[in-house]
């Protein structure tokens, strides 16, 4: 599909919702994985997203279900969560043509902007609104089962990324990664080893989690307060503990000192336990989740390379991050664990 056509199907897609009204669309700030725009009518301003990452509509009438049940207990949550806007006929979903085409949804606005953690006390409150969301989504139940594998089932990130795949990128890398061979086998390294645990990862508590919880997918008023958690579309069924992994695997960066890196965990963990009490065999598994974070990420976006959606140059940043964080994982994990452990017990 060519640009301009894109672009006129786009500029259609309001009157599926509003038949007979005046519109604007414009673009603005949007996510990695899909297609944004803003929607302007009768004095509301609405979101609408272009599905780019598939065009599984099982997948989006569940993460639909769980916002709209979400919705019916808002008043747990200090925060606002996006809502899908219903059609006339009282779906959510519009098909851009009828051969397969791409799929669009339009949600409720907040207004607000992507947060950056500067302080304890920041990512304090961080821990405590992925732990509320945590709390309420354990209270979920709907009548659709989750299409999204949990994180821990590695052989379904990607079509195109099979054991065999993965394996032979990594140990025989293209030449134009050739420069990274070192940091793709310790990659490979862990992905092997991560097998071993699965069994072990499969007895822990499983409940509904977001995902993809990060500053991304959040928004602050010019107060720093947290005024909503957005993008719900990898929303499934998976071990409790993979929410706060994913949040703690953006929040290590190897830059920082290991005290700082200490004090952000050890500060979100805090927050997040006002609302979640984690047993401690799930905290005991957070340093192997938090690079199973990474390697579902590193995955991810080499099956997006293979597809032809991004660049060279993202998958090489994307390696040099997994790296590096596997490593200081490999290096402070257990003490990590430790710091956690004296937290849950204060």
């Amino acid at each position: 599909m060519r640009v301009k056509d894109l672009e006129e199907q786009l500029a259609l897609l309001p009157a599926y919702w509003f038949p007979g009204q005046t519109w604007s669309m414009r673009t603005g700030m949007g996510g990695m994985n899909n297609t944004t725009r803003f929607v302007e009518v009768a004095g509301s301003t609405y979101v609408m997203r272009l599905y780019e990452t598939h065009r599984d509509i099982d997948k989006i009438m569940f993460e639909h279900r769980i916002l709209l049940a979400l919705n019916k207990r808002k008043n747990q949550l200090p925060y606002r969560i996006p809502v899908p806007i219903e059609l006339p006929d009282g779906g959510t979903v519009v098909q851009l043509d009828h051969n397969q085409g791409k799929l669009a949804a339009l949600f409720t606005f907040t207004d607000g902007m992507n947060p950056t953690w500067m302080n304890s006390e920041q990512i304090l409150q961080f821990g405590a609104a992925v732990g509320q969301l945590s709390a309420v989504l354990g209270t979920v139940s709907v009548d659709l089962k989750p299409v999204y594998p949990p994180y821990y089932e590695i052989d379904n990130i990607h079509p195109r990324c099979t054991p065999d795949a993965i394996h032979e990128f990594c140990l025989h890398p293209p030449e134009t990664f050739s420069a990274l061979r070192e940091e793709l086998t310790y990659i490979f390294e862990r992905f092997s080893a991560f097998y071993q645990a699965i069994p072990a990862l499969r007895k822990l508590p499983h409940q509904l989690v977001h995902g993809d919880i990060n500053g991304s997918n959040m928004l602050v008023d010019g107060d720093g307060r947290i005024t909503a958690v957005l993008d719900f579309e990898f929303v499934t069924k998976d071990l409790r503990v993979m929410e706060i992994a994913v949040c703690l695997s953006d929040l290590i960066d190897p830059a920082l000192s290991k005290d700082e890196l200490k004090r952000n965990c050890t500060a979100f963990y805090e927050g997040y336990g006002q609302s979640v009490a984690l047993k401690e065999a799930e905290i005991q598994v957070l340093p192997l989740l938090i690079e199973l974070r990474r390697l579902d990420v590193f995955i991810h976006f080499l099956g997006r390379y293979a597809d032809g959606v991004d660049p060279q140059g993202v998958l090489i940043d994307i390696i040099q991050n997994t790296f590096e964080k596997t490593k200081w994982l490999q290096e402070y994990g257990i003490e990590l664990v430790l710091s956690l452990q004296n937290k849950q017990k204060v």
